[in-house]
């Protein structure tokens, strides 16, 4: 058996039991060390394919399968996010029930560690189970503040009070905190509680404070757990246990990470917003002075003129494109849109362009910027036909789709640029200005709606004949 180990997550390395990630097509693309000791016999068995379409069809599932004499419990569970992985545990037949309750808890800190929520809820999910991990009572985590002095409770689960204060000293010498951000080990042990106990209690609690560092291995706060019974922490536990520490410093790291990103596209927004609404106001003034200019002068000044106009208007065309993108960026909110109206409503932005139009009573499910892929589109057919060519617009809806034909008479696009003019800044010739971000918009917003777009010749086989563009929306 051939097993990759593409980095490994701390928590996967550590588990008692062997556990792998499997893909779609059954291969194994993640495991710890144990689950090379599984016979491949019993991972190329069709009852494993089975129980594998049974797990991502419902989510979880378990099953028995044997190989030879012995009996495996076989306990599988979808991994969050794309791409329909599974994990999937082998537990030998006598220790399924404790096996399988160790799986579900542990894919579920897997699961709240991935999961699209608030670090606080994240936090919260993964104390809560830990703490079900070993059937304790309670457990918090706690992270320095600033200034290095104290470490403040962050999160919580059970009956925390009784066990753990609400900040901890960082510095302090001799107690249980000491060794975990000085020199980032854990401890584990049994200590009296300050309270009195009833008669044949034990009185005694059992404990594990392991420490939550960073990729780079500094403590940055402490994980801690407690029960009232006693427990001794086995060699197997200790290490689950300052794994998910390390794993806890995973989530704060691309916490932050991800905090200083969004206070980066916070501050370049700004920039942008500010750029955007000045130099549109710059343009205006400019434009406004040029149109009078042309009105007063005439021969070569009225053409010089002219041409700052088409100059600033260019200008205005690049900023209303980079506009265009940042909305493209943001979460569409799709609702139903009837097509007639945007497709008229961007022929009548070229008048004098020769556009034929049947009309359509079909609806996509799109948004405002629906109409930016026609705009597009037919003024690329105008920047490389020129002013006289022909367009043609053709819906037609069926299948639950609509499908979308923009044709021009044009001089064609080569077949060997087709792949790539939906590319950024792509230009298939440099003999029209342009800064290849038409088509990349049209190409972005196509996807956007969840549709597909292509290339084709407007009489097949003749590319120098015009092109076609050919796109379909889901109907609205």
């Amino acid at each position: 058996m051939v097993i990759e180990y593409p980095e490994p997550a701390a928590i996967l390395r550590a588990l008692p039991l062997p556990v792998g990630v499997i893909d779609r097509d059954g291969r194994v693309i993640r495991a710890n060390p144990i689950f090379s000791s599984v016979p491949d016999d019993l991972l190329s068995s069709p009852d494993v394919a089975a129980f594998l379409a049974h797990v991502r069809e419902e989510g979880a599932a378990s099953a028995t399968l044997c190989v030879g004499p012995d009996c495996f419990a076989v306990k599988g569970r979808v991994v969050p996010g794309p791409g329909g992985h599974v994990v999937v545990a082998l537990v030998p037949d006598r220790d399924t029930g404790q096996g399988g309750c160790r799986l579900a808890v542990l894919v579920g800190i897997m699961r709240a560690a991935t999961a699209p929520t608030s670090l606080q809820e994240t936090l919260a999910a993964v104390v809560e189970k830990t703490v079900a991990l070993l059937d304790f009572d309670a457990g918090a985590v706690y992270f320095v503040e600033k200034g290095g002095a104290s470490a403040a409770r962050r999160a919580d689960a059970g009956l925390y009070r009784l066990y753990f204060p609400d900040a901890i000293a960082v510095g302090g010498d001799g107690d249980d905190w000491s060794s975990i951000f000085s020199d980032g080990r854990a401890r584990y042990g049994e200590v009296y509680l300050g309270v009195a106990h009833a008669e044949g209690e034990l009185g005694v609690y059992s404990h594990a404070v392991v420490p939550v560092s960073l990729p780079s291995g500094q403590v940055i706060g402490a994980l801690a757990i407690a029960n009232s019974s006693f427990h001794s922490f086995s060699p197997l536990e200790k290490e689950t246990l300052e794994a998910i520490g390390r794993e806890v410093g995973g989530i704060i790291h691309k916490a932050a990470l991800a905090d200083d990103l969004a206070a980066a596209r916070t501050e370049a927004d700004l920039y942008l917003d500010v750029l955007t609404h000045d130099i549109n106001n710059a343009n205006s003034v400019a434009m406004g002075y040029l149109e009078m200019l042309r009105e007063e002068v005439a021969g070569e000044e009225a053409v010089f003129a002219g041409k700052c106009l088409s100059g600033i208007r260019q200008s205005c065309g690049i900023i209303d494109r980079v506009q265009v993108l940042r909305a493209c960026q943001q979460e569409p909110t799709l609702r139903a849109v009837p097509l007639d109206p945007v497709i008229r409503s961007a022929i009548d932005g070229f008048p004098g362009a020769s556009v034929t139009y049947a009309g359509t009573g079909a609806a996509v499910r799109a948004d405002d910027l629906l109409p930016r892929i026609f705009e597009n589109l037919i003024g690329n057919s105008l920047k490389h036909g020129g002013a006289e060519v022909g367009i043609a617009i053709d819906v037609s809806a069926e299948n639950g789709g609509v499908d979308v034909r923009v044709s021009d008479t044009g001089p064609g696009i080569p077949p060997e640029a087709r792949k790539k003019v939906f590319e950024r800044f792509f230009r298939y010739t440099r003999s029209r200005p342009g800064q290849g971000l038409g088509l990349y918009i049209v190409g972005t917003l196509v996807q956007r709606y969840g549709g597909e777009i292509r290339v084709e010749d407007r009489v097949e086989g003749r590319p120098g004949e015009g092109a076609a563009f050919c796109f379909t929306l889901r109907s609205g």
